[in-house]
């Protein structure tokens, strides 16, 4: 991306909620970008911070949660000095969301077209009449088949797949700049699963939108990603274009979970052994130390800073270059 300014830009960003103990951060400097018609793939396991990076950017984070730190620019806007107001035209406006299970962004008490043509509304000044034929018009953009007779059915009329591209034709309403999609197809099967990164990638060629793609799965973020930022417990452990963190990882967590992948290395299925430690028992120096089969006795010995490997491939291990000489 370098040369290209991008439309989202992060930086340092820091998340703390409240605890019957005090303050924990839980999103812990994170600085990500991602330019007009790319996408940037941020992966790890469940509890790294990768949804609550992506609600601090929506400002959606609840009551407990705050932004204590740190600057999401849209366009060259903070977003995280706007009043309520203000956010409110962006969120869903200039940046749409897509959620990992769509009934949860729909109400089944309305039909979709109502839904998507209400979201229209919300936005621009347009009759009833005319947001509705938006709304129409946004259920065939994402390949709802009939879409003037769909419009008017209930979500549970919907198969899943189905009420996935609904809620991607209400994030698209507003023609956004920015699309957050989290997790978006976890809970298909496969083959609606690639037809909705299908949907998704086409839309993002043919709007120019920067598409910024949650999974913990790194298969599809091979699939649909330009970029990849790897997450671990609260921090951005390696980012990289997808072609080379794929070939040469640096960060001993992203060799780990690319052994977990099938097919991905070559060798055998691999398992990490523990679990994403607690916000509120984060260990000494690297975080990933104690899970790591390349731990020394420095890798816990005061916080590891994200490194530059090259131009465009940056990651967070005090023993870069002796795993480099050695290999993994």
């Amino acid at each position: 991306m370098s040369g290209v300014d991008p439309v989202l830009d992060v930086r340092d960003l820091v998340v703390e909620v409240g605890t019957a103990s005090g303050s924990t951060v839980v999103v812990d400097g994170v600085s990500l970008s991602v330019a007009a018609g790319e996408t940037l793939g941020v992966v790890g396991e469940s509890g790294s911070g990768k949804t609550l990076t992506a609600l601090a950017i929506m400002r959606l984070l609840g009551a407990t949660a705050r932004i204590a730190a740190g600057q999401v620019l849209l366009e060259g806007t903070d977003l995280t000095r706007l009043d309520d107001r203000r956010m409110r035209e962006v969120r869903g406006g200039r940046i749409g969301m897509v959620f990992q299970e769509p009934m949860t962004a729909l109400d089944p008490a309305y039909t979709v077209g109502e839904q998507v043509a209400e979201t229209v509304r919300r936005h621009r000044r347009v009759s009833r009449g005319e947001a509705w034929k938006r709304a129409v018009a946004l259920l065939d953009r994402v390949g709802i088949p009939s879409p003037d007779r769909r419009a008017r059915d209930y979500p549970h009329h919907f198969s899943g797949g189905m009420r996935q591209r609904v809620v991607i034709a209400m994030a698209l309403s507003c023609d956004p700049v920015v699309l957050l999609a989290d997790e978006p197809t976890t809970a298909l099967d496969v083959t609606v699963q690639e037809q909705i990164l299908t949907l998704l990638a086409g839309l993002r060629d043919e709007s120019g939108l920067a598409l910024l793609f949650i999974s913990h799965d790194l298969g599809v973020i091979a699939d649909i990603c330009d970029r990849v930022a790897v997450m671990y417990a609260g921090q951005i452990v390696e980012t990289a274009p997808v072609h080379d963190l794929f070939a040469s990882p640096r960060q001993p967590y992203t060799d780990a979970l690319l052994r977990c992948v099938p097919g991905v290395t070559g060798t055998r299925l691999a398992t990490i052994p523990g679990t994403v430690p607690a916000f509120d028992a984060l260990p000494p120096g690297c975080r990933f130390a104690p899970r790591c089969a390349h731990a020394a006795p420095r890798c816990s010995a005061g916080p590891v800073a994200l490194e530059a490997v090259d131009r465009t491939h940056r990651a967070r291990c005090v023993r870069l270059d002796e795993l480099a000489e050695v290999g993994r």
